[in-house]
């Protein structure tokens, strides 16, 4: 079993010595190993020739399990979030670090690509609290060619275990794989019809994956999305101005609009800096304190 923690969970744990990301309530772990998946945007895809200590920008670095567990609190965290790499015989690795991980009576969400519902029943009954089914591509033909498999399959194993576990299912979208913003918006409404939390990610190419060259979403057409996101499990999606495919627009948006680019996912997510570089415009804005001032918040009104 390769347990890695990013580097920012290191720094607040006193492992390793950095400055802590703003508001990080979140223990990011990784469950590592050879994909056997071959997703063209990810550092992991068992074609891609990144290196492997990475998953998208940010930096991982391995973990005993026995230093894990001595270390995590619940004082220094209020949940921990397991992203796991589908390699052989990690379903195994996966029960027994959730057990191993239970008796810290920390909330623990995992990111798995699970086959079938039976997958996620084990889970839960091994200590997740949460359990996330990415989707990534919100466009079918798009999904087949990019991740592998088939979209519909998946968006009816999501609303299967958000019917047997209501309000403990995640899912994630990545804006900027060629979808076009309806076709991202119809799924985020579907999933908050089912109560499913959306956590929204901006494209990032990252060298080595097939993906490299391909260009990130413009960061007007990411607020736009995680406005109509944020505007939906609101429930006021007919404040959303579509011109044909794409939204151009949005009318009575209330005062607190801009809560919409705070990190979106399970409760208490910052994963910060996972699409974009330190000093540069965020994406996704993973603290309260950062939203005051910055000069991009006013881009997303039309």
């Amino acid at each position: 079993m390769i347990i890695h923690a990013s580097v920012g969970t290191l720094y607040k744990l006193g492992i390793r010595k950095g400055n802590v990301p703003a508001g990080l309530k979140t223990a990011y772990l990784l469950l590592d190993g050879r994909c056997q998946y071959n997703c063209l945007y990810c550092t992991h895809s068992f074609e891609s020739s990144s290196r492997r200590e990475f998953l998208s920008r940010v930096l991982w670095l391995e973990i005993s399990l026995d230093d894990l567990v001595k270390s995590l609190k619940k004082d220094v965290f209020s949940r921990i979030c397991l992203q796991v790499v589908s390699y052989k015989n990690y379903k195994q690795d996966l029960l027994n670090l959730l057990k191993a991980l239970k008796s810290l009576e920390i909330p623990i969400s995992i990111s798995v690509r699970v086959c079938d519902i039976e997958e996620v029943k084990q889970y839960f009954e091994a200590g997740a609290e949460r359990i996330g089914i990415a989707i990534d591509v919100a466009n079918e033909d798009l999904y087949r060619k990019i991740r592998g498999g088939n979209l519909k399959k998946t968006l009816n194993l999501i609303e299967e275990a958000a019917q047997l576990y209501p309000g403990k299912i995640s899912t994630h979208l990545i804006v900027g794989l060629g979808e076009t913003d309806r076709e991202i918006v119809q799924i985020i409404e579907r999933m908050s019809k089912i109560n499913v939390a959306v956590a929204l990610f901006a494209f990032t190419p990252v060298k080595g994956s097939k993906l490299e060259n391909h260009t990130p979403p413009s960061l007007e057409r990411y607020r736009k999305i995680q406005l109509a996101r944020w505007l939906i499990f609101e429930g006021k999606s007919d404040s959303i101005i579509f011109e044909n495919d794409a939204i151009v627009g949005f009318k009575d948006l209330p005062e607190d609009y801009q809560k919409a680019f705070l990190t979106s996912g399970c409760p208490d997510c910052t994963r910060p800096y996972y699409n974009e570089k330190p000093g540069k415009y965020l994406y996704n804005i993973h603290a309260e304190e950062l939203l005051n001032g910055e000069r991009f918040i006013e881009e997303a009104r039309t």
